[in-house]
């Protein structure tokens, strides 16, 4: 499989900084802010700096909150139960819970995009906002504790790149197990080289180009069988949405509130896609990963139901080689005349010639609600 992550990399060192909230923000000398409620790592002399009840310590892949059982200062200690990071969705779920630690104290430690985390960006940062949540449980019919809710975040200066996302670097293409001649790229808007940012905003049009480079003497054209869209690199994990299906064609298109469409081709072991971003509903997360099914066959210039480039455009399906009728099976099923990939390199002769597939993936994307 051909993975290619727009992985980021945070050029930090393990220094730390500590700070009370009432003294606003602390940036150390990598470029890292602490920003919370009371924000601190585990350097500061006790005996010079009170002890601050909520405490954040940001690494490059994960926020790490430290919280004391009297969170309050009421002397009624909480329970971890009664403490997670996000909404309530994520109480009592995996690492967005809280765990006893030493002292009497309680720690989560979460991914950056995990448990609802929002990323935002600004001239010069790339931010991490969520909130520790206290939700008492309901053990009498009274209590003398309400809910409450925590602001805690992460601050990362824009000129670092931050191990889970935004990123300002060309891509980095890799492939563990093999050489795959099948490829899939972000573009620039122009379409003439590689765009260097993988976040995107509602409304954006992302420019994905699929290439196929021919090891061998015989020219192939390339297609796209199938794409998926999902919130992690494992392309069955859920939710998911097809958007390219039915060998070659773009169901995206065909919704009311979507742009997205083939361009038309330029050379045969090129397709352009001009995907208008979207976002996964009742989730949080920013990012998401793409998974192709790409394929060249050695029939050059002949269209046929498995072998397509349909969009939907103007209440019709339009096919980028011409051949416009091999697109009506988009309404039904379409002949498939080999068999799903099974991440190998898969090579079939049958009545469409001689079939190469390979699967790949691109991510990952961040896809922010609003510029």
């Amino acid at each position: 499989m051909l993975t290619i992550f727009l992985s980021l990399v945070l050029l930090l060192s393990h220094s730390s900084a500590v700070r009370n909230f009432k003294d606003g923000p602390v940036v150390d000398e990598d470029g890292r802010e602490y920003k919370s409620a009371g924000v601190g790592v585990d350097e500061v002399d006790a005996t010079n700096e009170e002890r601050q009840p909520v405490q954040v310590t940001c690494t490059e892949r994960s926020m790490i909150i430290e919280v004391m059982a009297d969170v309050f200062g009421s002397r009624r200690p909480v329970s971890p139960g009664e403490l997670f990071l996000g909404g309530a969705e994520h109480s009592g779920s995996g690492a967005c819970q809280a765990l006893p630690a030493a002292d009497a104290n309680y720690i989560i430690k979460a991914g950056l995009l995990d448990c609802g985390t929002q990323l935002s960006l600004s001239d010069d940062s790339v931010i991490y906002s969520n909130h520790l949540t206290f939700s008492p449980q309901r053990r009498h019919v009274i209590t003398r504790l309400t809910q409450a809710v925590i602001p805690v975040s992460c601050h990362y200066r824009r000129r670092h790149v931050v191990s889970s996302h935004p990123q300002e670097v060309p891509p980095i293409i890799s492939s563990p197990t093999k050489t795959s001649p099948f490829s899939l790229k972000l573009m620039s808007d122009d379409w003439t080289r590689l765009r260097l940012s993988n976040v995107f905003y509602l409304g954006d049009f992302i420019n994905i180009e699929a290439s196929y480079i021919n090891p061998g003497p015989e020219q192939r054209q390339l297609f796209i069988d199938s794409c998926v869209a999902t919130l992690s690199a494992d392309s069955t994990s859920v939710p998911r949405y097809f958007f390219i299906e039915n060998n070659g064609c773009l169901s995206d298109s065909k919704l009311h509130t979507s742009r997205s469409h083939f361009l038309p081709r330029r050379r045969v072991d090129v397709v352009q896609l001009q995907l208008d971003a979207f976002r996964f509903q009742r989730d949080n997360r920013n990012s998401i990963f793409i998974t192709c099914q790409l394929k060249a066959s050695s029939e050059m210039w002949r269209s046929s139901p498995v072998n397509k480039a349909c969009s939907y455009v103007n209440s019709r399906w339009i096919n980028v080689d011409e051949s416009d009728d091999v697109c009506s099976c988009c309404e039904s099923t379409c002949s498939q005349n080999f068999p799903k990939q099974d991440n190998k390199d898969i090579t079939r002769h049958n009545a469409e010639g001689t079939v190469i597939c390979d699967t790949t993936i691109l991510g990952p994307l961040v896809i922010l609600p609003n510029k």
